[in-house]
């Protein structure tokens, strides 16, 4: 095995065993002893990637949220509204879903009780300014008619990721696809039956398209 090699499946054994004693102990509680007796690795070997526990599980979380920022920096809030009327995913927000399939078990704990709770307030923050905002502004002369506009986007960010949650903690029986028409349909529809806010794309001019399956 090169060296290289090696030092991947090494990383990977570590980030495995971090993900698994954090689920048992919570991130707070958690040694470096843990994380070598978990992966059966030494001390020593431990060190030769990381500086220390803190920076190791910074770097993880760090890497699992470029990733899926880079997704969602590519979902297009204005599309939600034209799949929902047709009934269809959103191809983009597939791939988000996708996404989280592929790092599950990361997803699953550091969004759950014993994670960390920064992290969820991150993919929150970013779906309210990027995307749910931008969506109730389409025709912001209706966006406080029927409840005010912040309290829709807390409440549609905050549904967004418990949806998430509750599909990656009962084993992802449904497909990505699945989950991603749900959240597709829950914005496009929710937002057109509160504000009698239809399919516009005014503002965003890009064409849409269906993934082909």
């Amino acid at each position: 095995m090169s060296m290289d090699r090696r030092k991947v499946r090494t990383k990977a054994l570590l980030r495995k065993a971090l993900i698994e004693v954090m689920e048992e102990k919570g991130p707070e509680r958690i040694t470096v002893r843990d994380l070598t007796d978990k992966a059966d690795i030494n001390r020593g070997t431990f060190y030769l990637h990381y500086t220390d526990l803190p920076a190791m599980l910074q770097q993880v979380k760090t890497e699992m949220w470029d990733g899926l920022k880079q997704r969602m920096e590519k979902l297009n809030p204005y599309d939600y509204l034209s799949f929902a009327t047709r009934n269809e995913p959103d191809p983009m927000m597939v791939k988000v879903f996708e996404y989280y399939a592929e790092h599950a078990d990361f997803f699953r704990v550091i969004l759950g009780p014993k994670g960390d709770p920064a992290f969820p307030v991150l993919i929150k923050e970013f779906l309210k300014k990027h995307h749910i905002t931008k969506i109730l502004n389409i025709q912001p002369e209706l966006a406080e008619t029927i409840l005010p506009k912040d309290y829709m986007v807390e409440y549609f960010a905050a549904s967004n990721l418990s949806i998430v949650l509750h599909w990656i903690e009962t084993g992802m029986q449904e497909s990505a696809d699945t989950i991603a028409l749900l959240i597709t349909n829950i914005l496009g529809i929710s937002v057109e039956r509160l504000y009698g806010i239809k399919n516009h794309n005014h503002g965003n001019k890009r064409k849409t398209h269906v993934r082909k399956t």
